[in-house]
């Protein structure tokens, strides 16, 4: 399952407002995402490109548990030249070249890549497999 938002939920630059914004986000929609097996959240917003590892509650779990956050918003006008911070779950970050997100998936898992344009270099690679039938037999605990 893919979901899609303007707004990201996870984002490590510094944007004091748009970590506001993600935070309202993550309260109204991460539990939901999580209870219905979300495997990818895309965004935009941002002019930059950066990935996660699969979350759950602001906490890095194994392939398979939780939601991969990627926001690719490095096609445009211009890139954005704000700072990263240090996230636990910000996996890789882009805000340097142009390129586009590019997606196959079979039954058993998506590869997901970030493509450089022009020039077409793959810069970041993710491999999200299908939820595993017991990663959302506990309790969701939020933290925020």
């Amino acid at each position: 399952i893919v979901a899609t938002s303007h707004r990201p939920l996870y984002t490590s630059q510094e944007q004091n407002g748009d970590h506001i914004v993600g935070r309202h986000m993550k309260m109204a929609l991460e539990e939901l995402f999580y209870s219905n097996k979300v495997n990818l959240h895309l965004s935009g917003h941002l002019h930059s490109y950066e990935s996660t590892c699969p979350v759950v509650a602001g906490d890095c779990v194994s392939p398979g548990h939780g939601t991969v956050y990627v926001i690719v918003g490095a096609a445009g006008k211009f890139l954005d030249s704000q700072y990263y911070n240090h996230y636990p779950w910000s996996k890789y970050q882009n805000c340097d070249k142009f390129g586009f997100e590019r997606i196959t998936a079979n039954s058993t898992h998506m590869h997901v890549e970030f493509v450089t344009a022009p020039g077409e270099e793959v810069l970041d690679v993710i491999t999200i497999p299908t939820w595993e039938e017991t990663a959302t037999d506990h309790v969701f605990k939020r933290r925020y």
